[in-house]
Formats: structure tokens, C-alpha cells, sequence
């Protein structure tokens, strides 16, 4: 949970994938995915002040809304569907984007508006589902020319809009329950110190290093989210 933490503070994602990877053996999806977005509000709410100036707004907004329009399905699929499967695609998508990336793929349209919004959606989708929905922000900002500063920014407020807002449907379908803030409230000192360590660090790495490390972490959890599916 700490390195979990440290990891999201550094890069502004990761911290519900890592988290959901180690407690999937031990709870089922329907009490992690609560448990995650609680966490992540908290973990956004206590570094926010320190990014807002560079939150880059157009982007948010379009991103946000698109959230807003895919988070719903992917409440409604962690009841029905089999998240292992949507976490599988989504890491496939994720490790091939990453190797691009690696070798220097640009996405020449990623400053669309329409675009943002389609990659919302389907990271709404995707976190509403199985808690990765960041990883799909994250290769999409790091294949455009936004700075790693303002892509942690946008995905520190992105994810504090986004978990309030998918609460909300997960408390309308009875998957908030008291064990869900009984272990935020547990996990919550954790994950704070490794989010304040890793937010600290980050003005430490040069900016070459920080992208090599976001990219490395997202093919990390990328074969994580494939080797969960398969095994």
C-alpha cells in the first residue's frame, strides 16, 4: 500500500491497479473497486493544492466529461461482467502503447477535444470496471506534448472529479458498505506517507527519468493486469 502510494504521488497514477492486483486473491472485485476510489479521492484531496496552478483545465474538462459518460456502464459491468477480462484488454492495449511510446511514438491528434473525450469514456469504463482507468489517461498524455507535471496535475483532480462522481452510482447499487471505510480508514496512513514521499521526490528525477519511469510502471502493471486474466 505505501509503494502503491509513493507510486501515485511520483506519477499520479498506478495506485489502484497495484492495490487491486494485490487484494484480488483476498476480496472480490465489487469491494476493492469502492475501496479504491475512496482511497484515491483522499490521496488527490491531500496533494491537490500543491498541483492545482498546472492542472491543464481544457484538457480535464474533456476528459471528465467523457468519465462521466463511461463510469456508469463499468459500475453497472463490475456486477455482471467479468472484470479480469476488461482488465486483460486493457492491459494489452496499454503494453503495446507502451512499447510505442518507448520508441517514440507521438499521438499527432491527442490535443483534440473530441478525442479527449472519447478516451474518457473509455477510461471511465474501464476504472468503473476494474480500477485501471488511469493507465488509459496515462498513455494518452504521455504520447501528446503535455509535461509530466501537468499530466500528474490533471490526474490528481481528474481522479478526485471521477471517484467522487462514480461513489455516487456504487452507493445507488448498494456496493458501499462499512467494511469499504473500515479499511480505507486502515490502509489510509499508508497510503499517504508513500504519497507524500512520492510527491516529494518528484522535483528530484530529471524529466528524461520521469518519463522512463511512468512508461516502465505502465508496462509493469500492464503484464500484471495480463498475467491476472490468464492465471
Amino acid at each position: 500500500m505505501s509503494a502503491a502510494g509513493f507510486m501515485r504521488g511520483l506519477s499520479g497514477f498506478g495506485f489502484s491497479a497495484l492495490c487491486f492486483f494485490a487484494l484480488s486473491p483476498i476480496l472480490p472485485p465489487m469491494a476493492i473497486v469502492p475501496l479504491m476510489f475512496v482511497l484515491e479521492c483522499t490521496a488527490s484531496l491531500h496533494i491537490m493544492p500543491k498541483v492545482w496552478s498546472h492542472v491543464p483545465w481544457r484538457w480535464l474538462l474533456a476528459l471528465s466529461i467523457g468519465a462521466m459518460l463511461g463510469t456508469p456502464f463499468g459500475v453497472y459491468g463490475v456486477a455482471v461482467w467479468q472484470p479480469e477480462v476488461v482488465r486483460g484488454i486493457a492491459g494489452i492495449g496499454v503494453l503495446l502503447a507502451s512499447i510505442a511510446l518507448l520508441r517514440g511514438w507521438r499521438f499527432t491528434a491527442a490535443d483534440s477535444t473530441l478525442v479527449l473525450v472519447v478516451v474518457g469514456t473509455i477510461s471511465g469504463f474501464v476504472n468503473g470496471m476494474a480500477s485501471i482507468g488511469g493507465l488509459v489517461i496515462a498513455v494518452y498524455a504521455l504520447s501528446a506534448s503535455i509535461s509530466l507535471l501537468s499530466m500528474r496535475a490533471a490526474l490528481v483532480v481528474f481522479f478526485l472529479i471521477i471517484d467522487i462522481y462514480g461513489l455516487f452510482w456504487f452507493g445507488g447499487h448498494g456496493f458501499l458498505k462499512t467494511n469499504t471505510f473500515i479499511l480505507a480508514a486502515i490502509a489510509l496512513p499508508i497510503m499517504l506517507l508513500g504519497n507524500r514521499i512520492g510527491f516529494a521526490y518528484f522535483d528530484r528525477i530529471q524529466e528524461t527519468t520521469r518519463r522512463y519511469i511512468s512508461i516502465s510502471l505502465l508496462m509493469g502493471l500492464a503484464l500484471l493486469a495480463l498475467a491476472d486474466t490468464l492465471i
